[in-house]
């Protein structure tokens, strides 16, 4: 019974939040996870993908960071737990937290591969960086505000595909650490930030100026939101200059 019940809490994790379009990330992404996940992996996938992912005679290559079927934390959550019809790929057989850490494996496996494959020039990728004013959201190293994600690293922690979707989908998949919240209170006085924590009285949240909180019998309304408040870059670049932009992100490591 206790298994049961952990097994469907585990299993909710995999369900698309319900605020917006956002998708659910994994829950079990910690570097011991993804070492399970590795050894998961080589027992149960290896067969047909190869012991390193790179794709055998009846599993394609999953370095790339792009897959056919969804490239989302919950799109391959759901592509390892229940298979492919019509092709050799068969449903997980193990429970909800194995295919998580199988999932962070899988996706480790193309982290740190976005130099590879960036063709634009780092140095021009820079400027566009600076000219549509990236830093009021991100930080990279000291530089830069913590509304969005940090990008010191992430050119080590994202794959080309994943940096490439960020930019031109941004909505594709939305960390729940990252939701915004959007209220109204009842003077009239628009709120929005960054949800860092809720309870039944208050919500606490961050914006540009630094860390906030509000009780919810003061706001009209309120909405948490799980779409990004990033701008889709699709329209916004040209291609040379969206290539550009990449190369610049796949270029930032904190090891340089």
């Amino acid at each position: 019974m206790v298994r049961s019940a952990v097994s469907l809490l585990l299993l909710a994790a995999a369900m698309p939040a319900q605020h917006g379009s956002t998708t659910r990330s994994n829950p079990f992404n910690t570097p011991e996870d993804r070492a399970e996940g590795a050894r998961l992996f080589r027992a149960q996938c290896a067969a047909c993908h190869g012991p390193n992912g790179t794709g055998g005679a009846a599993g394609p290559n999953l370095t790339t960071g792009t897959f056919k079927h969804g490239n989302t934390d919950e799109a391959v959550f759901g592509i390892i737990s229940k298979g492919i019809a019509g092709t050799p790929m068969p449903p997980y057989s193990g429970d909800a937290r194995q295919v998580w850490q199988i999932v962070g494996y899988v996706h480790s496996l193309s982290a740190g591969k976005g130099g590879a494959n960036a063709k634009g020039d780092p140095a021009r990728g820079a400027k566009l960086f600076e000219a549509h004013g990236c830093a009021r959201c991100h930080a990279i190293g000291v530089e830069g505000a913590t509304l969005g994600p940090p990008l010191s690293n992430i050119g080590a922690e994202r794959s080309y595909g994943a940096l490439q979707r960020a930019l031109t989908n941004p909505d594709d998949e939305v960390s729940a650490d990252y939701w915004m919240l959007r209220a109204r209170t009842k003077n009239g006085r628009d709120v929005s930030g960054i949800r860092l924590n809720e309870d039944t009285y208050s919500i606490q949240y961050r914006d540009q100026s630094g860390l906030k909180s509000v009780w919810k019998e003061d706001l009209a309304q309120y909405d948490i939101v799980g779409t990004s408040p990033m701008p889709s870059y699709r329209d916004k670049l040209k291609p040379a200059e969206l290539e550009d932009l990449l190369a610049f992100l796949s270029s930032l490591r904190r090891t340089q």
